[in-house]
């Protein structure tokens, strides 16, 4: 725990205005040429979309017929279709208009559909309305191509189960994922009314009350196909002899559900598979079950561990943290004193009783549990109170794998009903990951459970990136770091592979993301480790995540990878590089070992982090948290070379290493504002909230140079069939800011739309040069901007007397796929101000601002 952190600590900020947001468009677009090509030549292109369309419905006529003469099980009454539409111009949505509900949205244009009309009458209309240019049929030029469902059966295929498709024999029997839609093409929640200039108070309310009955309507009609969808889903499961594998009350199954969709794992039949591949109308993702990734470790533990040292129990109301893992050594001396071993709880239903870590050669949870109380090194001597309540949620098997009977959504949707709800835990440390890169087509059902827990509670989820395999290839995708030296990548360059991109379920848009980098420099010759200090550690998995966010978010210490520099390399990794952990004696050995790398072991170090977060702000939310970890990381000092590729090192490290002191405290020349409680926001709705600075700081005599940070972590809810991040997400937020010079009431005039600022207000000389941007310009580093996830950090160095005496930032909402205009979303918001030079006095001059800014204000009132 941090000493003194009240003799520092983090100011509220103040919010000073809200109100409409001015929303910028993204400006006239260009018509594609294809699309305009289409709309030049509306007979030759609408009659071939219309043979097209004649094609697949006597296709469909022809498969119905053959399928009952086959007897073959009863399908959905409707057909899978693709379109290839104008990727940059066509709304998916409007194909509700044509009769054809969006299954899934893919790359480059192709969409997933079913139509329930299989003459596809409305389809054929639209295309006829625009060979005649009639209105209504204007659309029909952004759709390039149409294809039967059984095409492209890669769109719904995982590339693993794709590269061996061929291979699927009819008797044998398959576990396997799957995602089903459950949106329909007739039922479409209506845009808000919104007031008009001259309506009555009550008559807008009328209009509104008709549709708030009308949308709580649509969201039971909604419940009642995603039932029906589950019904047909087990129905020809079962007629084909196989079952649903989440099943709760004995015979009931149970099923993921979010907004748009639901997930599950079946066992079924080879034959059977492929008829729901190529058939099953709903279905936009099959993909076999994730694979975990086995423990980089010596086989022998060297180090002794004779200890005086004691643990003290934690505080009483000290935060809990679930450990869901492998199992805890409960009994472990340096762990017992913090176990809750009431809540203990095992996921794998023939040793339901057993929540013990079996692993071989030193166990895995057991070492992720020490690594969150002890981050660095394990105390030898004296005593240490524990700064949290340890809970075991056992999942893995003795292998360190998790059975195949256990669906990772099902499991977590369970496990976060019972600790969240029952035992008031909000940190959940998951150091577990598939073994392939994630796929970057829909968000994984793993990781949309991830983020639809988050959003429903007050909960925070810590995972690992992954990491690489030292010497064999896993699967179809997954290359290992010997492969990448053999074949001339050299470290850190083949980092930036996509077969290094972080593992399932890392890519979370509401998880914080933990990837690892080396602690030391190994060096003796001819062993040298293949990183140096602070440099992403060999096996860490990189970003970017899915839709281009920053994912590792942060890293910690995990270890590194030592190699004798021959072709082929032998690959070790010694004590030198591996971090110190607790270790599980149930198999022999020592009780603390440096033996084992991982970014398993640098999760649980920022998990630390967050434990003392939860102690020092009780009863403030978990996305504060994960700003402040954010807001304290910073990118290690090889970073600042002239040479070094800024995007390239953020794809491998993110924001950084996090700190704690810079978490919990401030020092003289750094002070760090914060909003406390929950705050939310609307759509189209700005929070503006104003910083006082001092005079002295910004007078134009002075010349210091500040570090300007400012962190917005928020959560909305997911949809899963959707491809991009204002697709997938409710709600998104971003912020903007002061530009140089910028009076408070011009910015104000910028942001809001009911704002008018007065005439001499300073329009300001610019904006700052930040790191990120909000888009892709205006900043140092172009490949990517702040933007694109619910956790958005930038920084920038700026001269104090380009700052005014009120430094403002604007949260603002954007619509998501939720139009409802009474759904808000939680956000949390950190600024930091620091004075490069650590002689010049920031947080008392600051705090001062703000309190006389406060007995003005008062004074007024």
């Amino acid at each position: 725990m941090v000493e003194n952190s009240k003799q520092f600590p983090h100011i509220q900020l103040k919010l000073t205005k809200e109100g409409t947001a001015i929303l910028y468009g993204g400006g006239n677009k260009k018509t594609n040429p294809i699309t305009a090509s289409n709309k030049d030549n509306r007979w030759g292109h609408g009659n071939k979309l219309k043979s097209s369309v004649s094609s697949i419905v006597a296709d469909w006529k022809s498969s119905i017929e053959k399928r009952e003469e086959e007897e073959k099980p009863e399908l959905p009454n409707a057909r899978r279709i693709i379109l290839k539409v104008d990727p940059d111009s066509f709304d998916p949505d409007k194909l509700r208009g044509y009769g054809i509900e969006v299954i899934g949205d893919l790359e480059d244009g192709y969409i997933i559909g079913a139509s329930a009309d299989l003459e596809l009458t409305k389809l054929e209309q639209k295309i006829q309305q625009f060979i005649q240019e009639k209105r209504g049929g204007g659309s029909i030029s952004e759709i390039w191509e149409i294809f039967e469902g059984y095409q492209k059966i890669e769109s719904i295929l995982s590339p693993e189960l794709l590269a061996h498709w061929d291979e699927v024999q009819d008797e044998q029997t398959y576990t396997i994922d799957i995602g089903v839609a459950c949106i329909g093409d007739k039922v479409k929640l209506s845009d808000c009314p919104t007031k008009k200039d001259d309506e009555t108070v009550d008559s807008y309310n009328q209009k509104l009350n008709k549709w708030r009955n009308k949308r709580d309507t649509t969201y039971q009609e909604w419940d009642n196909l995603k039932s029906q969808r589950e019904d047909e889903l087990t129905q020809f499961v079962v007629n084909y002899q196989g079952q649903i594998l989440s099943i709760i009350d004995g015979d009931t199954p149970k099923f993921i559900e979010l907004p748009d969709s639901f997930s599950c794992r079946i066992q079924i039949s080879g034959k059977g598979l492929k008829d729901l591949v190529f058939n099953f109308p709903y279905i936009f993702e099959v993909s076999e079950p994730d694979e975990f990734a086995e423990l980089i470790q010596n086989q022998i533990s060297s180090e002794s561990t004779e200890t005086t040292f004691e643990l003290q129990p934690p505080k009483s109301n000290a935060p809990n943290i679930c450990v869901i893992d492998s199992g805890i050594q409960e009994r472990h001396p340096l762990l017992k004193s913090a176990i809750d071993s009431n809540s203990s709880t095992c996921w794998i239903s023939e040793e339901s009783d057993n929540t013990a870590d079996y692993v071989d050669n030193g166990g895995h949870g057991t070492r992720v549990a020490g690594a969150i109380l002890y981050p660095r090194n394990i105390p030898r001597t004296g005593q240490q109170q524990a700064i949290c309540w340890l809970q075991n949620a056992r999942v893995l098997d003795a292998d360190c794998h998790l059975p195949e009977q256990l669906f990772p959504p099902d499991c977590l949707k369970e496990i976060v009903n019972l600790y969240f709800k029952q035992h008031n835990t909000r940190i959940f440390n998951h150091s577990i990951t598939g073994i392939v890169p994630c796929r970057t087509r829909y968000m994984s059902a793993w990781a949309a459970t991830i983020d639809e827990l988050t959003y429903q509670n007050d909960i925070l989820f810590i995972v690992s990136a992954g990491n690489l395999p030292l010497n064999s290839k896993i699967g179809y995708t997954r290359l290992s770091v010997t492969d990448h030296l053999q074949a001339n990548r050299l470290y850190p360059n083949y980092l930036l592979e996509d077969s290094c991109r972080i593992a399932n379920p890392a890519q979370s848009f509401q998880a914080l993301t933990v990837g690892s980098v080396a602690s030391t420099y190994y060096n003796n010759p001819p062993l040298t480790s293949l990183a140096k200090t602070d440099k992403a550690s060999a096996f860490s998995c990189t970003g970017l995540g899915i839709w281009e966010t920053i994912k590792p978010e942060v890293v910690e210490y995990g270890g590194d990878v030592v190699t004798d520099n021959n072709n082929p390399p032998s690959l070790t990794c010694p004590e030198a590089v591996c971090p110190e952990l607790v270790r599980s004696t149930l198999n022999g050995g020592y009780a603390v070992a440096s033996d084992n790398i991982g970014t398993s072991f640098a999760t649980p170090k920022v998990t630390h982090i967050a434990a003392c977060l939860a102690a020092e702000f009780p009863y403030e939310s978990c996305l504060l948290y994960r700003a402040l970890i954010v807001q304290s990381a910073r990118l290690p000092e090889w970073t600042k070379q002239s040479d070094v590729n800024l995007f390239h090192a953020i794809r491998t490290i993110g924001y950084g290493i996090p700190d704690l002191e810079r978490a919990i405290r401030n020092i003289d020349n750094r002070i760090t504002l914060i909003t406390r409680g929950e705050r939310k926001i609307k759509a189209r709705q700005a929070h503006i909230y104003q910083v006082p600075l001092p005079r002295e700081l910004i007078s134009q005599g002075e010349d210091i140079d500040i570090l300007l940070e400012i962190t917005l972590s928020y959560k909305a809810q997911p949809r899963r069939t959707r491809r991009n991040r204002r697709r997938y997400l409710s709600t998104w937020l971003d912020w903007d800011c002061s530009k140089k010079g910028e009076d408070p009431d011009y910015f104000l005039n910028r942001i809001l739309k009911e704002y008018d600022a007065p005439e001499n207000a300073e329009k300001g000389e610019g904006i700052f040069t930040w790191n990120l941007g909000k888009q892709k310009n205006h900043k140092t580093i172009k490949e990517i901007s702040r933007s694109a996830g619910t956790l958005q950090k930038d920084w920038t160095v700026v001269k104090s007397y380009e700052l005014k005496e009120a430094f403002c930032i604007a949260v603002v909402g954007h619509e998501g796929w939720n139009n409802n205009p009474d759904t808000s979303v939680p956000y949390s918001l950190v600024v930091s101000f620091e004075a490069i030079n650590a002689e010049i006095p920031v947080y008392s001059p600051m705090v001062q601002a703000q309190i006389e800014l406060e007995v003005k204000e008062q004074v007024q009132v």
